[in-house]
């Protein structure tokens, strides 16, 4: 069995559902935006401040540590796409699941003052999501929609993964 893997835009909801389906699943929950602030000692609005190229290289360390783990489930920060070496890590240990939720959604529902990307306004998350989301696309094993019902959702990845 391999690990689960999801990502998507801040606040389409991949702590909250990953955290859903490992519990359903049974299987470690891993946030890769904690273990990056756990090894770097900081938070990422802090590592932020030195610049996105110095969180960037702190996430990368992250999701090497992550990628040695077998059977968990793992919650990747919006920007893991924009770094060819994470996506090449995470795709030999698992099945990435693209979470696509509406803009609009996330822009009336994220919390900007925990999101350092996001704190400009909501035309930052219009232009992340026109530059991610073929990088998410591109990366994804599995494209999941999602809406306001998390449960739901979360029910739907686990769902898919016990048929494969």
């Amino acid at each position: 069995m391999d690990n689960l893997i999801f990502i998507g835009l801040p606040g389409c909801g991949k702590s909250t559902i990953g955290a859903l389906v490992a519990k359903a699943l049974s299987l470690p929950f891993y946030d890769a935006d904690v273990v990056t602030e756990r090894l770097a000692g900081e938070t990422i609005p802090h590592m932020f401040e030195k610049g996105e190229a110095y969180f960037r290289t702190r996430e990368t360390e992250a999701i090497r540590q992550l990628c040695q783990k077998d059977c968990c489930v793992i919650s990747c920060g919006g920007g893991v796409v924009t770094r060819k070496e994470n996506m090449a890590l995470l795709k030999k240990t698992g099945t990435i699941f693209f979470l696509d939720r509406d803009v609009e959604a996330i822009i009336a529902s994220v919390d900007t003052s925990t999101r350092p990307l996001l704190k400009e306004d909501a035309e930052k998350v219009r232009d992340l999501d026109q530059k991610r989301r073929p990088l998410y696309e591109g990366y994804a094993d599995v494209k999941i929609p999602v809406g306001s019902a998390f449960k739901k959702t979360a029910a739907f990845i686990v769902e898919i993964w016990n048929k494969r």
